[in-house]
């Protein structure tokens, strides 16, 4: 489907400094809140929700640009007084929206597709994109997301493909 514009909505993004970070220095220098095992620091500007995991890394919810995950963790580990330098970051799960543009025949798109079925709870189509190891969510409405991908560009190939087959099988109306 051309013109298909896919939106990455939030990102998470897992990152590992060159020296772990120890959690007691994380609530007493980056105002982090910990259960003891973990910690939560908000991150006001951009706004993101960052987690001190048990191995020492940090994960960081909320962002959509890798370039911002980036400067957000080196602000952090600055503020912890560990060294910025050295760091990996390893890219999660998407949330990307996207609008077809036409309405979704729910029940009719269920019955044809053995990989979509009627999500009752949220009166959704929930299609398995197990090709693009991803889940897309249709709403009635010609709204939809995905979850599960790494990846924007596999997530607009599933979006994409299942799009192509909806309409093929007269479930866009």
């Amino acid at each position: 489907m051309s013109g298909l514009e896919i939106k990455i909505e939030s990102q998470s993004y897992r990152v590992i400094p060159s020296e772990p970070v120890n959690l007691a220095d994380a609530v007493k220098y980056a105002e982090a809140r910990s259960n003891g095992a973990f910690g939560v620091i908000e991150y006001e500007d951009p706004r993101a929700l960052i987690v001190v995991d048990t191995d020492g890394s940090l994960l960081i919810h909320g962002i959509s640009n890798p370039e911002a995950a980036s400067l957000i963790a080196e602000a952090t580990l600055l503020r912890i007084g560990l060294s910025e330098k050295g760091l990996v970051i390893e890219s999660g799960e998407v949330l990307a929206s996207f609008s077809v543009g036409r309405a979704v025949l729910i029940d009719l798109a269920a019955d044809r597709f053995k990989d979509a079925n009627h999500d009752l709870r949220l009166d959704a189509l929930r299609i398995a994109a197990k090709r693009y190891n991803c889940t897309i969510l249709l709403f009635s409405n010609g709204r939809g997301i995905v979850m599960g991908q790494s990846s924007r560009k596999v997530a607009e190939m599933a979006v994409s493909h299942w799009l192509t087959e909806l309409s093929e099988e007269g479930a866009l109306a």
